[in-house]
């Protein structure tokens, strides 16, 4: 069972509701729907269903495939108990008949699939007409969405949160530290992804399953395009150059058969519809340029080897099984495992460093230093981070005795911190100097909180 427990969040989410008026340092001051945000696949549908199932007065609705001129008529029909003389006509008339049944009574109404409409406003209306009317925070309205901006009116708002690798850890303690990143590198730790994940099978043969041509996992990526693009295939060519390490405008642009122009538009809109990022690079001769990454370790791998696969998808090419499971070690474990910790370390810096100091970064390549992945300033006082990002090497004092040398004629060793990762755990010889030197700070996957 995963460890996120979404029921226990709604609980709360609806105490803060019902007792905003009297507790203290709760923002929720007006009689107003919570916004239960996150993207397709994050579990609000489940949580929100299971928080009415079995409950009179919680009620759930969805607007999938329902235009917001049918849905009263549909939702009406759908509780023949409260609607007993027939089907609403319309939003005002839906919510009188639902003020005359509740008739005062706390209730929890939940409307779904809001994002897919555009004619929503006159709901809107009705339904902040609706919660104005009972000024005793009645009723509790749950609005799931995957973006913000789909609301017309004001609102509370929630996010779902995704798994992490250490809720991983607790979900399926079994697992390796390697396979635990494996799994959260394709899925992003979101619920729809992760529930196909038989813990009884080796990640191999999960990947095999998950990749077959008809799974939730094969289809998730069309999915997510289809629901923020018209054409959602004119930006395969993109995605798939990027996915294959194409990442400045020019080169994925040549490599899509696209001008130039299209691209940077095209790409822009990947950026905005949170699929893509930009960062800043130094290129060989030192000017600055703009580089394409995916956001997303499932969008990155979905990319490069299913989107356009064949029928029989990769689960059925032993060749092709080989390829995802290389991109899976050598590409995306090392993107999830080197921004965690990145993360970690700006979480835990100030732990470490001298009171007052403000550390700017200095890039390794001008340090003359490229063997570490961030080397940190202020004053005399360095700080050398070092991210083994391989998921079979095991590091010892003769791999620090290397990086040690290659720092000290940037500052001396005792003015120096020096922060190591790696996903396996170092040789006892390495903990054992770091136990003499108090400035080798040492950081194995299983400690990162992700």
């Amino acid at each position: 069972m995963l460890s996120i427990d979404h029921q226990k969040k709604l609980k709360q989410l609806e105490h803060k509701f019902r007792n905003a008026d009297w507790e203290d340092n709760v923002s929720w001051q007006t009689n107003e729907p919570l916004a239960l945000i996150g993207r397709t696949g994050s579990g609000k549908t489940s949580a929100a269903v299971e928080f009415c199932r079995s409950h009179e007065r919680r009620l759930y609705f969805s607007f999938h495939n329902l235009t917001a001129d049918i849905a009263p008529r549909i939702f009406s029909l759908q509780q023949p108990k409260i609607f007993s003389d027939g089907f609403a006509k319309g939003w005002n008339e839906f919510f009188d008949v639902l003020k005359k049944y509740f008739a005062g009574a706390y209730h929890v109404l939940v409307f779904d699939d809001l994002d897919d409409r555009n004619d929503r406003e006159e709901f809107h209306a009705a339904l902040q007409s609706y919660m104005a009317a009972d000024p005793r925070r009645n009723p509790f309205v749950i609005l799931p969405l995957r973006q913000s901006e789909s609301l017309l009116l004001p609102c509370f708002h929630a996010f779902m949160r995704t798994y992490t690798p250490a809720d991983l850890r607790r979900s399926f303690p079994q697992m390796t530290d390697e396979d635990r990143l494996r799994l959260y590198s394709i899925t992003d730790g979101m619920t729809g992804l992760l529930s196909y994940y038989d813990a009884s099978l080796p990640f191999h043969e999960n990947l095999i399953r998950l990749c077959c041509h008809d799974t939730y996992f094969s289809s998730y990526g069309q999915q997510l395009l289809q629901e923020r693009f018209r054409s959602p295939e004119g930006y395969s060519g993109l995605l798939y150059a990027i996915a294959c390490g194409k990442h400045k405008l020019s080169d994925i642009a040549a490599f899509a058969g696209f001008t130039t122009k299209k691209s940077g538009t095209y790409l822009q809109s990947l950026c905005n519809a949170g699929f893509l990022c930009t960062k800043k690079e130094r290129s060989t001769d030192k000017r600055s340029t703009t580089r394409y990454f995916f956001t997303s370790g499932y969008m990155h791998f979905w990319s490069r080897h299913l989107m356009l696969s064949q029928p029989a998808g990769i689960a059925e090419d032993p060749s092709a099984q080989r390829q995802a499971r290389n991109f899976i070690d050598h590409v995306l474990v090392p993107d999830v495992f080197r921004s965690s910790c990145e993360r970690w370390f700006h979480d835990h810096k100030n732990h470490y460093e001298i009171p007052g100091y403000s550390f700017s970064e200095l890039f390794p390549d001008e340090t003359g230093c490229p063997a570490f992945d961030h080397i940190y300033r202020s004053g005399r006082k360095h700080c050398f981070l070092k991210i083994w990002t391989d998921l079979d090497g095991r590091y010892g004092a003769a791999d620090f005795s290397l990086l040690e040398e290659l720092s000290v004629p940037i500052s001396p060793f005792y003015d120096n911190e020096y922060f190591l990762f790696s996903i396996h755990r170092f040789r006892d010889n390495l903990w054992n100097l770091s136990r003499k030197y108090d400035n080798i700070h040492l950081v194995e996957a299983r400690f990162l909180a992700y």
